[in-house]
């Protein structure tokens, strides 16, 4: 049992060592030619009053990934802090929590109980994240339904920051930045709530692309907040699927501690030692 699962902590960790290997071999990102800008106030202001973007949101998390045919299915927990942490925690057997990964503006951590294993760094201490402007608001956009700009301070954007294009039920937004990463949002045309997010890394013979898709949204404080999301990774050399869902969500209903880094027997292992581990 304990094997089994330690296996399936470090299947999950392939969500953050497979994109950290997409962002360190990484070389350019293709410039598109900006489109026109008319009604960019109008998408702006649904986006604006479409999802919940403050406070904590608690709930109950079923998490599933495959993995080149290997299927792994948990529960636990995930708890967000806008602006502050994303915490989700893995559990077996409805009660032992066999591992935890940890997202804050200043580090990431991800624990391993079941071999007595984890990673603390920031994320100016992983130089290919660094480069990319993958940090702790990229991540935070994924789960709160937002856009983001690759790098840009505290996840602040505007409407300049995005080229756009429409179809009668969506408005398309590619990211302007020009840099290592370029993001496409497809926006719900009647809602202004994201439905589909992919980052594309440039420069490969085979393009790593990730797409984070919403299928769900749940009314939170009359405000939508996605709980069905599904997370696809091609093109590193693993195709991967996952699957978020979310229940029991709850709104300020208490306050989200951060972990301790873990002491005694626990072994700390860098990004560099999981990612050989995981994706070679």
């Amino acid at each position: 049992m304990k094997r089994w699962w330690s296996g399936g902590f470090w299947l999950c960790m392939a969500l953050v060592a497979c994109l950290w290997t997409a962002c360190r071999s990484a070389r350019q990102t293709t410039a598109l030619e900006p489109s026109a800008e008319t009604g960019n106030r109008e998408w702006v202001d649904k986006m604006a009053v479409a999802g919940l973007k403050e406070g904590t949101v608690t709930s109950r998390l079923d998490f599933k990934l495959y993995v080149d045919g290997k299927a792994l299915s948990v529960g636990g927990s995930c708890n967000l802090k806008r602006g502050e942490v994303i915490q989700l925690s893995l559990v077996a057997l409805g009660f032992m929590e066999v591992g935890r990964l940890e997202f804050t503006p200043q580090y990431m951590m991800m624990i391993n109980r079941a071999e007595r294993q984890y990673v603390k760094v920031r994320y100016d201490e992983v130089p290919y994240l660094q480069k990319a402007g993958i940090d702790f608001y990229a991540l935070q956009a994924l789960f709160w339904n937002d856009l983001f700009v690759p790098g840009r301070e505290n996840g602040s954007w505007t409407a300049d920051d995005f080229d756009m294009s429409r179809s009668q039920e969506s408005t398309i937004l590619t990211s302007r930045n020009g840099g290592l990463l370029q993001c496409q949002f497809v926006v719900d045309a009647l809602t202004g709530l994201v439905r589909n997010t992919s980052v594309v890394v440039g420069g490969q013979v085979s393009v790593p692309r990730l797409n984070w898709t919403y299928r769900h949204f749940a009314n939170v404080e009359q405000r939508s907040f996605p709980d069905e999301m599904q997370l696809s990774l091609t093109g590193t050399g693993k195709n991967l699927t996952a699957v978020f869902s979310l229940s029991n969500l709850k709104w300020n209903a208490k306050e989200v501690d951060l972990s301790k880094e873990p002491g005694g027997r626990y072994r700390k292992v860098s990004p560099e030692e999981i990612i050989k581990k995981l994706v070679g």
